[in-house]
């Protein structure tokens, strides 16, 4: 342990290129802050306010892998980073993304986890040894014959953490590490994060927006605001439930009808789908809940015909899925995927929502009044529409894919994971939009691991474990 602190920010400000999201602003202004050895630190703040940016410059990713205008210094165990290389801190400091497959590129579990060790010279004893532990400690022994590719969202997001923390940096930096993960491993995540801070004194910091699963871990918060620090932190609101909507139980046409549905992906022994058979109902919210790798983004697939099953039916507004086109379907099932940076294409937000309606055919005046209610609703006016969604924050990143799947209109609209990145307030904007819609007859089905989201949204609760539905539930008055 040195004398110095951890982290020290002096005087930081950081403003992205004029051409990065149409934005002027700096992104951290002015910043000071001091993190001593040894803290267990919450970093919390609307989406925008710069919380990855801060995280970044804690690395040395900023100044030298991201353009912009860097000033002030920032000092990492007394070394400033000007003077680092990204590579002399990287035995110091770990970091773990927003996004696992920004930071995963071995083909397989045990690969990825070892490539760390082995880049550093470890002996294949020790890196064994380091790999099987921390295997074990992350519950990824199960998956050690698994392709990277074959892994769910959560999965992913357990392995890139893991292949940081076996390399036991003296720092480590997590942005939004509870993102994508059922509540048994996101509790044993936090276990382990209190226990090596414990053990080894080991400095972690932290971004999160679902904050009140780890408010009490941590010693110590900071908030950010534009770019400033807010002293003191500001709690953040928690998300209102909703009581049951009036006629919500009441007899209402299904829309998609799924019976003794299989799916099995290509090369793999065990079915993801395995005889599930439901319904969606207009008017309702529907929540799909259950751990990681229990199929939910599989079911949202077969949905709207990205996936087909192997055997059972899917039938979508009377009409088997087998005899129709993704892009059919997509007139009736919009699908938002787990990750916005999947889903984004445009140049610019204008384009992005407007693609496809376009491509539905929908007249141009209605398109913009689309466009218009979808902002709004979502809270993105401030983002204008000349700005590119690829250069946006990993929340508003979310907000324009969810706008962008909005302006086609469709009576089903299947979510997954739609609050990575979202604060408290945007996902309140959400839950009323959410709302608004089932009281206009559509049918809405959402994958989440938010249980504070899910409280205020759902009608309906269906979990699923290993490809099969164990519990369908209506949320009683």
């Amino acid at each position: 342990m040195t004398a110095d602190p951890a982290i020290e920010f002096r005087s930081v400000s950081f403003r992205h290129p004029a051409s990065r999201a149409n934005r002027p602003r700096e992104v951290l202004a002015g910043l000071d802050c001091v993190i001593g050895e040894g803290e267990r630190v919450l970093l919390t703040g609307p989406s925008g306010s710069g919380k990855t940016t801060f995280l970044r410059c804690c690395n040395g990713l900023i100044p030298h892998a991201r353009p912009g205008t860097f000033k002030g210094d920032v000092f990492v165990r007394g070394r400033n980073t000007r003077d680092c290389t990204i590579g002399d801190l990287a035995t110091t400091v770990g970091m773990v993304f927003q996004d696992p497959d920004h930071q995963i590129f071995s083909n397989d579990v045990i690969s990825e986890i070892a490539f760390g060790p082995e880049q550093l010279g470890w002996p294949p004893s020790r890196i064994d040894r380091a790999v099987n532990e921390i295997l074990e400690q992350f519950r990824l022994d199960r998956l050690c014959d698994r392709q990277t590719t074959e892994l769910s969202w959560g999965e992913r997001q357990r392995l890139a953490i893991a292949s940081v923390v076996v390399l036991r940096p003296a720092i480590l930096i997590l942005d939004e590490p509870f993102s994508g993960l059922d509540a048994a491993n996101a509790a044993g995540l936090l276990d382990l994060l209190e226990r090596l801070n414990r053990e080894s004194g080991m400095t972690i910091v932290l971004s999160e927006h679902r904050t009140e699963m780890v408010a009490r871990w941590a010693s110590r918060r900071i908030s950010l605001l534009d770019g400033r620090l807010i002293e003191p932190p500001v709690p953040d609101a928690p998300l209102r439930d909703r009581p049951p909507r009036p006629g919500a139980k009441a007899a209402r046409p299904g829309v998609v009808t799924l019976e003794n549905v299989a799916f099995r992906h290509p090369g793999k022994v065990s079915p993801a789908m395995d005889g599930v058979s439901l319904t969606l109902y207009a008017g309702e919210a529907t929540v799909l809940a259950g751990p990681n790798g229990s199929g939910k983004s599989t079911l949202l697939r077969l949905l709207n015909g990205l996936l087909r099953p192997e055997s059972g039916q899917i039938v979508v507004n009377g009409r088997d899925v087998r005899e129709s086109t993704v892009a059919e379907i997509a007139r009736t099932v919009g699908l938002v995927c787990q990750h916005a940076d999947y889903q984004l294409f445009g140049e610019t937000i204008a384009e992005e929502l407007a693609f496809a309606p376009a491509n539905l055919g929908t007249p141009r005046d209605v398109i913009e009044q689309r466009v218009e209610r979808a902002r709004e609703g979502l809270g993105i006016e401030h983002l204008g529409l000349t700005a590119s969604p690829l250069a946006l924050s990993v929340g508003e990143k979310q907000r324009v894919s969810i706008a962008s799947v909005l302006t086609m209109d469709t009576q089903v609209l299947a979510l997954d994971e739609p609050t990575l990145g979202l604060d408290p307030a945007a996902k309140q904007r959400l839950a009323g939009l959410i709302d608004a819609l089932c009281a206009h007859g559509k049918a809405v089905v959402i994958a989440t691991h938010d249980a504070g989201f899910s409280a205020a949204v759902a009608d309906r609760i269906v979990r699923l474990e290993r490809g099969r539905i164990v519990d369908d539930r209506r949320v009683q008055a």
